[in-house]
């Protein structure tokens, strides 16, 4: 074969190794738009839309301890708004709860808008609510709990975000003491094992603990429903 020919050939072989993998990384942006996770990881490095987090954050003090939110929102490939919302519990369980989003601008306002007009959130830095969110969750630790379970799913938008430290900030527990209160959800069972993890953590005496019968948890659903506190809409995924 002639030199000019084999020059030709390598040409086209490059050109078509270079399709594949241009094939390939299409075909892998579209397996990671399937799932929630994968959307959170696809908007990682988009630029930051917003940063917010509850007042009620702030309000910690020996006779209850704070929960509220932090919401994270970044810009995504192809214009879309990639959301992420922790409910933060510095009673004991960390991350308690966590949701997200995946928008266009215009459905992303709106969202925004009924956001604020329901929760009482203030802007801050991403640095500040990446270092609560983490912070809770080293808390939630020492008392034997682990983070939402869906917690990875949404992680991966706080990327390089560094967190700083807010231990000055907020406050942990209540009365010195790490605390559980039952949620709307939490059953007999749940409410069972969180204390076990609690007391194998903590020892007995060393965390304030409310249980709630589970024929409470019925009035306590409903009460729940009617407030403005998270919007699962990937339950799904």
């Amino acid at each position: 074969m002639a030199k000019s020919e084999q020059q030709k050939q390598k040409k086209l072989a490059k050109k078509k190794a270079k399709e594949q993998r241009k094939k390939r990384e299409l075909a892998r942006q579209q397996q990671l738009m399937t799932s929630m996770a994968g959307k959170m990881q696809a908007a990682a490095n988009g630029e930051i839309k917003d940063c917010l987090i509850s007042d009620s954050l702030f309000e910690g003090n020996d006779e209850s301890a704070a929960i509220g939110h932090v919401m994270l929102s970044r810009v995504a490939p192809g214009g879309h708004i990639a959301m992420a919302f922790f409910l933060v519990d510095l009673g004991c369980m960390g991350v308690k709860d966590v949701a997200g989003n995946y928008r266009t601008p215009t459905e992303y306002s709106d969202v925004m808008t009924d956001m604020r007009n329901r929760r009482a959130m203030r802007p801050c830095s991403p640095e500040f609510a990446r270092g609560v969110v983490e912070a809770s969750i080293g808390f939630a630790e020492s008392c034997g709990l682990a983070p939402h379970p869906d917690y990875v799913k949404y992680a991966p938008l706080w990327n390089d975000i560094e967190p700083i430290s807010v231990e000055d900030k907020i406050t942990f527990g209540a009365n010195g003491r790490p605390v559980y209160i039952a949620g709307p959800f939490d059953n007999d069972a749940r409410q069972a094992l969180i204390f076990n993890r609690m007391s194998n953590a903590l020892g007995a005496g060393n965390f304030h603990f409310v249980a709630v019968p589970e024929q409470q948890q019925k009035l306590l659903e409903e009460d729940f429903s009617d407030e403005p506190t998270m919007n699962r809409i990937d339950s799904a995924e």
